[in-house]
C-alpha cells in the first residue's frame, strides 16, 4: 500500500494505491484528489483504465470548523438572533466545547412604539409555541397578551367562525407584542417577547453590544476569521469572529452592506405593509372579538390579507397588499363596513396612534452563505404571509446544526442548512402563491363565497363543514404548509358535493343581475 503527497498549482493532490495479486492476475486501485475532486483509476494485468470522476471532496470543510472557545457574532437580537443563540449553546453543550456568543442588537426592546418594536403582528402560533416550550422556554403572563382561541373569517357579505381542526392537541395560539407595546400605552411592566427571548439566552452566557453594526469584513484567507466593525457616536470597534450570523431581518440597513461583500447574496423581494394598534376599552374587545382573531378577505383591491388581533385594551390591525401600502389605505380599511362592524358605533380615527409600514418578503433570498457567514430569518428563507417567527425558529435551527456537525464553509450551509430549508420553505411558497391566487379569485365571487360559507354553516358538524374549516383554518394560521393546503382544496369529494351548490348559485347571481339591468331589483 503506498500514498504519496504532492503539490500543485495551489491544490494538494494524494494518491492511494492498493494491489492485490492473484495466480497471474493483478488489480491495482488508485485513488486521487485533485481541485477538490475525487477520482479514481483502476489497472488490470498491466491494462490501465483512466480516470474517472467519483465525487466531490471539498477541502476547507475540515479547516472551518467550530472549535473550542470559537467567537459567534449575531448581527440582530431579535426572535431569529436568540433562536441561533440557544441552538447554538445546545449543539456546543453536545460537542463538549465552549463557545464565546455575542449578539449586536441595536435595539432597545424596553421602549413604546416603532423604535423599539420589529414590526409584525406577533402571533405565536400553536406549533411554535409547542417547541418552545419543549426547549424550556415558558412565556410569563406579562409577554402573552391574548391567549387566542380561535379565528373568525370575514368575506363582504358573509363571515363563519373557524374552530381548531385538532382538537387533541391541546397547544395555544398567544397574541403577543414584538416590542413593548404601542407608542401611547401607559402599562409599567415588560410586554415584549423579542426581549423576553434575549434576556433568556443572555442568562446562559450570551453577551450582548447595543450598538449598531456598521460593516463586516471578509477575508479571501480562510485562515483569516470575520471582522465585524460596530460603533455610533463616531466610534468604530472590531471583534474578530469564527463565524457571523446575520438575523437582522429585512428592514435593516445592514442589508445593503452584506449584499456589497460581492459574494453572491441577493436579499428576498419585499413589499411594505401596514400596521397599527387601535386603543380601545378591555371589555368592548371580549365581547366583540371573543378571543379570536378577526380575518378579512374582502376581495378589494389592493388589499390581499388583513387581520384585527385582540391583545388586552388593544388591537393590533395588519394589512398585506397588492403593492405597497399607505396610510390611506389604512384609512378606507378602518372604514369598510365589515371593519366598522367590529369596532365602537361611535368610533373615530384618534388624532394620535402608533403605526407603522414595515417591509415583509415576497421570496426567498439567493445564496444567504458563505465561508464563515450565514443568514436565517426573512433574510433568507421564510413562509410568505404566514409564521414568520417559526420560519426564524426553523431556520437557525437548521443554521446551527449545520454550523456545529458539518462546519461553517459554503459548502457546508449550502448542502446542510440552505437546501433542507429551501425544501421545506421555498418550495412551498411557490405553492402558496398558487393557493394564494385562487383565493384572491374566489373571495371576489362574493356569490361564490357566500353561498359556499353558508351552505357549510348550514352542515356544521359534517364532513363538508370540518374540511371546509380545515382548509381555511391552515390557510390563516400556517399550521400546514401549502401544498397540504392545495391537495385539500381539490380532494375530490369535496369538489363533487360543492357542485350542485356552486351552480344553484351562479344561477341566482345571473337572475339576479338581469333583474338589477331590467329594473326589477336594486
Amino acid at each position: 500500500m503506498i500514498y504519496k503527497w504532492y503539490l500543485s498549482k495551489g491544490f494538494a493532490i494524494f494518491i492511494f494505491r492498493k494491489w492485490s495479486s492473484i495466480s497471474s492476475v493483478t488489480i491495482s486501485l488508485d485513488l486521487c484528489l485533485w481541485d477538490n475532486r475525487l477520482f479514481y483509476k483502476v489497472r488490470y494485468n498491466g491494462y490501465t483504465i483512466p480516470y474517472f470522476f467519483l465525487t466531490n471532496i471539498s477541502m476547507t470543510g475540515s479547516r472551518l470548523r467550530l472549535k473550542n472557545n470559537s467567537k459567534i457574532a449575531i448581527i440582530g437580537g431579535g426572535p431569529a438572533g436568540s433562536f441561533f443563540a440557544n441552538d447554538a449553546i445546545q449543539n456546543a453543550k453536545k460537542l463538549g466545547i465552549n463557545i464565546q456568543i455575542t449578539i449586536f442588537n441595536n435595539k432597545d426592546f424596553s421602549q413604546r412604539g416603532p423604535i423599539g418594536c420589529n414590526m409584525s403582528a406577533a402571533v405565536i402560533a400553536g406549533s411554535l409555541h409547542a417547541k418552545l416550550t419543549r426547549d424550556g422556554i415558558i412565556l410569563p403572563e406579562s409577554i402573552i397578551r391574548q391567549e387566542i382561541r380561535g379565528y373568525y373569517f370575514h368575506t363582504e357579505e358573509y363571515g363563519i367562525e373557524l374552530y381548531k381542526p385538532d382538537q387533541i392537541n391541546k397547544t395555544s395560539i398567544m397574541a403577543v407584542y414584538r416590542g413593548n407595546g404601542p407608542l401611547y400605552s401607559t402599562h409599567t411592566e415588560s410586554h415584549s417577547f423579542d426581549d423576553f427571548l434575549l434576556k433568556h439566552v443572555i442568562n446562559q452566557g450570551v453577551s450582548v453590544i447595543s450598538e449598531p453594526v456598521l460593516d463586516l469584513n471578509l477575508s479571501s484567507n480562510l485562515d483569516t476569521t470575520a471582522t465585524v466593525i460596530y460603533g455610533k457616536g463616531g466610534q468604530h470597534n472590531k471583534m474578530e469572529a469564527d463565524l457571523v450570523v446575520g438575523a437582522f431581518g429585512i428592514n435593516s440597513t445592514i442589508i445593503n452592506k452584506i449584499r456589497g461583500l460581492n459574494f453572491g447574496y441577493i436579499p428576498p423581494k419585499t413589499i411594505k405593509t401596514c400596521q397599527m394598534e387601535i386603543p380601545l376599552d378591555a371589555t368592548f374587545i371580549k365581547n366583540s372579538f371573543k378571543d379570536n382573531i378577526q380575518v378579512f378577505a374582502l376581495g378589494i383591491k389592493p388589499f390581499r390579507f388583513a387581520s384585527m388581533v385582540p391583545k388586552g385594551n388593544y388591537v393590533t390591525v395588519s394589512l398585506v397588499g397588492t403593492r405597497d401600502l399607505t396610510s390611506n389605505d389604512l384609512i378606507d380599511f378602518v372604514n369598510h363596513p365589515v371593519v366598522r362592524k367590529k369596532l365602537p358605533h361611535d368610533w373615530k380615527m384618534p388624532e394620535k396612534f402608533c403605526m407603522c409600514l414595515p417591509k415583509i418578503v415576497l421570496s426567498h433570498a439567493k445564496n444567504p452563505f458563505t465561508d464563515r457567514l450565514v443568514m436565517v430569518g426573512d433574510a433568507s428563507i421564510t413562509r410568505i404571509f404566514k409564521n414568520g417567527l417559526e420560519s426564524a425558529y426553523i431556520t437557525s435551527q437548521l443554521a446551527a446544526r449545520a454550523a456545529f456537525e458539518n462546519g461553517i464553509s459554503k459548502e457546508a450551509f449550502d448542502k446542510h442548512y440552505y437546501k433542507p430549508a429551501h425544501k421545506l420553505l421555498a418550495m412551498d411558497n411557490k405553492l402558496g402563491a398558487v393557493i394564494l391566487a385562487i383565493s384572491d379569485f374566489i373571495t371576489r365571487q362574493n356569490w361564490l363565497v357566500k353561498a359556499r360559507l353558508s351552505y357549510v354553516e348550514d352542515k356544521r358538524g359534517s364532513w363538508i363543514a370540518n374540511h371546509l374549516n380545515k382548509i381555511l383554518w391552515n390557510m390563516v394560521t400556517g399550521d400546514a404548509p401549502y401544498h397540504k393546503i392545495l391537495i385539500q382544496a381539490f380532494d375530490p369529494v369535496f369538489q363533487v358535493i360543492l357542485i350542485p351548490v356552486t351552480i344553484k348559485a351562479l344561477i341566482k347571481d345571473i337572475l339576479e343581475r338581469i333583474a338589477r339591468r331590467c329594473g326589477l331589483k336594486k
